[in-house]
């Protein structure tokens, strides 16, 4: 007689495993769920009163607040539209000239009360001395907004003032670096990413990309999977506790686009010196690429600015050091030319010129405070900038206020009807 057939054991392989699988996953996905409800409660609530979709950050609206700046304390109060200004109404006033300066915290000027600042300072100075038409002076400055940001401002709140001039100032301490890829800023421990322009086959892409954590950025070599998979990856940057907490640990990945804390020195050394070249290859060629991202997107920024019918003018800004040091005494400067060789190498007027060459096609007037404000420094042996804030003092706000002022007087408001760049100013 046969012995009886035991019943096998259930396959490894079949429904079991499934099963044990699916069990896996579900424990990971509650296991997620708890520590995304448990870091949201150690945290609180994500503040969003600064983040912008269009911009990644801007002032909170109506903000006030006592600051102390190197020992000066004043109120800080920001308008509904968080900006250092105040209020001004969408649709334009007849009879009235509006200038909108666009820049980032040196146009914002937190430090100083607002009657103080240089927009508001230069604002009074044409409604003294132009009694026909009224001026209103915008400011459109956010701390640490690059070129590009500043582009994505008029394009989405800025040309509904109905200015009839923009005015782009340009600081060189940092906006050529600010316009790269993973450029962000930090409210409550918490990392807001710029939106960003990229250069696709040294042509720009005209709408801004986005940066989330883990996320190659686009330098050069763009892809429309790459675009849409930062696009839906920060739509979860901004709504997972646990994607936030691993960001500096996915950024690892991309820790060369981090590095972009370049002294102020390299952009005033031709980007082929041989010195440079062999001892910073990294940061020139950074640097390089930022060069041309910037023209790319001042020219975009003009032709937008223009189609609305409106005039773009482009102002530098050089940092405090950079002023302290022009405005020094030979054997000062010769002191720091020897306890830092590489200042031999540096050209004060090398940003302007690489602004006026790369823009001469453009016909966009540019304007450099760096003459002007060094020829103040040393005739009055007075500061113009906060020692440890280094941005400008009250005199150094209504210093450069004054400067503005001549300079629109005399090349470009006298030219309302014809803007100085034209050509032939009789036929206008």
């Amino acid at each position: 007689m046969n012995a009886p057939v035991k019943p096998r054991p259930p396959s490894k392989t079949g429904c079991g495993l499934w099963a044990n699988i699916a069990i896996s996953l579900g424990a990971i996905v509650v296991a997620l769920i708890f520590l995304e409800v448990g870091l949201r409660g150690l945290h609180g609530p994500l503040d969003v009163s600064r983040s912008s979709a269009e911009t990644g950050w801007r002032g909170r609206a109506n903000e006030y607040k006592i600051l102390d700046t190197d020992g000066y304390d004043h109120p800080f109060q920001l308008n509904s539209q968080g900006m250092h200004d105040t209020e001004h109404p969408i649709a334009k006033p007849s009879n009235t000239y509006r200038i909108m300066l666009l820049g980032d915290s040196f146009v914002e000027a937190r430090q100083v009360i607002e009657t103080e600042t240089a927009h508001q300072i230069l604002e009074d100075l044409l409604n003294e001395t132009n009694g026909e038409k009224q001026y209103s002076v915008i400011s459109a400055g956010v701390p640490a907004w690059g070129t590009g940001q500043q582009l994505l401002y008029y394009r989405s709140q800025g040309r509904h003032y109905q200015p009839d001039l923009v005015v782009l100032m340009v600081y060189l301490g940092n906006d050529i670096t600010d316009n790269l890829p993973v450029h962000s800023t930090t409210f409550s421990n918490v990392d807001f990413y710029a939106p960003y322009f990229s250069l696709c086959n040294d042509i720009l892409d005209p709408e801004p990309w986005v940066y989330a954590p883990g996320v190659t950025p686009a330098m050069g070599n763009c892809s429309s999977t790459q675009k849409q998979l930062a696009k839906q990856l920060q739509w979860l940057y901004w709504h997972s506790n646990i994607y936030r907490a691993l960001g500096p640990l996915l950024n690892l990945r991309q820790k060369e686009f981090f590095n972009k804390d370049l002294p102020n020195i390299h952009l005033y050394v031709p980007l082929d010196n041989e010195t440079f070249q062999q001892d910073f290859p990294r940061e020139n060629q950074i640097l390089e690429y930022g060069w041309r991202v910037t023209f790319a997107l001042i020219k975009e920024l003009q032709r937008e600015v223009e189609a609305d019918g409106a005039e773009l003018a482009v102002v530098l800004i050089d940092s405090a050091e950079v002023i302290t040091l022009l405005a020094s005494p030979p054997e000062m400067q010769a002191a720091r030319i020897e306890s830092m060789p590489y200042l031999a190498l540096t050209q004060p007027d090398l940003p302007e010129n690489k602004f006026r060459q790369a823009l001469a096609e453009n016909e966009i007037e540019i304007f450099n405070l760096q003459p002007e404000l060094v020829d103040y420094t040393r005739q009055h042996n007075a500061l113009l900038f906060y020692p440890h804030d280094k941005h400008w003092n009250r005199l150094g706000n209504s210093v450069v206020a004054g400067i503005l002022y001549n300079w629109l007087e005399d090349r470009w408001l006298s030219y309302e009807a014809c803007p100085p760049h034209n050509a032939v100013i009789e036929t206008c």
